[in-house]
């Protein structure tokens, strides 16, 4: 069995790609049990490692899709955007973790049951090297039930999304506030006006395909529908991301709202959420 190559990606209900032209940042096959991955690219980043939690890490997310680092960028928990933006039944993910300054540690992945690993560390031949900001270098293992070989060149993500906002998230959060209580009354005029010009062509494709109540649907699928809370946030003059919590009838949500300044006001562009550990 061989994962697909996804070449065209759209983001979750938002009308934005993560798909990517030009040269890839990482090259190679991953092959676990049956199944096989060509890597296209690859994204890195700043982050906790899968062993323990408390221990911070560099990820570098390898995958057969061709994604835009800077599409991840903007979002605050790159692993979050990462696994609802990119991974799919055709789109493998596999996670490699190294160390803070560039020392290979381990890998996590999970391709279907029985076929992942949470946190491995295996016999692995590193030749990565952190410099000038970037992971580079080779890494091979030619274990029985999983192998690579895979070449990076992939750049760290920046840490940089704005200003921190003032509690309850200032202007953008009276915004997101507002765009909640429309979506629990499936108020559709009100939330026209409160959805970014890339999330308005999706509502218009839906509605001339009578799938608008889908739509909306999708919507509220990734969103905490009986409470919301915005933890924080962090804003530019052109974006703001919004780290909230709530609570829904199956439990509680975390997770992260883009929002983009368009027409002298905050819109919302996207909203991902998981239900939080506890």
């Amino acid at each position: 069995m061989k994962i697909a190559i996804a070449v065209c990606l759209l983001l979750f209900a938002a009308g934005r790609t993560l798909a990517a032209d030009g040269g890839e940042s990482a090259l190679g096959t991953f092959k676990s049990q049956g199944i096989t991955m060509e890597v296209r690219s690859a994204v890195a980043y700043r982050g906790k490692s899968f062993l323990d939690k408390g221990t911070d890490a560099l990820i570098v997310a390898i995958t057969n899709a061709r994604v835009r680092p800077q599409a991840v960028a903007d979002y605050f928990d790159r692993h979050l955007a990462i696994e609802k933006h990119v991974k799919d039944a055709q789109t493998g993910v596999v996670y490699l973790e190294f160390r803070p300054d560039g020392t290979y540690r381990g890998l996590s992945y999970y391709f279907q049951s029985g076929n992942g690993c949470g946190f491995c560390s295996g016999e692995v031949t590193s030749r990565v090297k952190l410099a000038g900001g970037r992971l580079s270098g080779s890494l091979i293992d030619r274990e029985p039930d999983r192998s690579f070989d895979i070449t990076l060149d992939v750049p760290l993500l920046a840490d940089e999304h704005g200003s921190a906002l003032g509690s309850g998230g200032g202007a953008p959060g009276k915004a997101y506030l507002a765009y909640h209580a429309a979506l629990l009354k499936r108020d559709r005029a009100a939330l026209k006006a409160l959805l970014s010009s890339e999330q308005l062509k999706t509502w218009a494709d839906a509605e001339k395909r009578g799938a608008l109540d889908k739509f909306i649907g999708d919507l509220v699928a990734e969103h905490p529908e009986k409470s919301v809370r915005v933890e924080r946030g962090f804003a530019t003059n052109e974006k703001a991301v919004l780290l909230i919590s709530g609570e829904t009838q199956a439990g509680t949500l975390s997770g992260e709202v883009m929002l983009v300044r368009e027409n002298d006001g905050w819109r919302v562009d996207d909203e991902i959420a998981d239900f939080a550990l506890r």
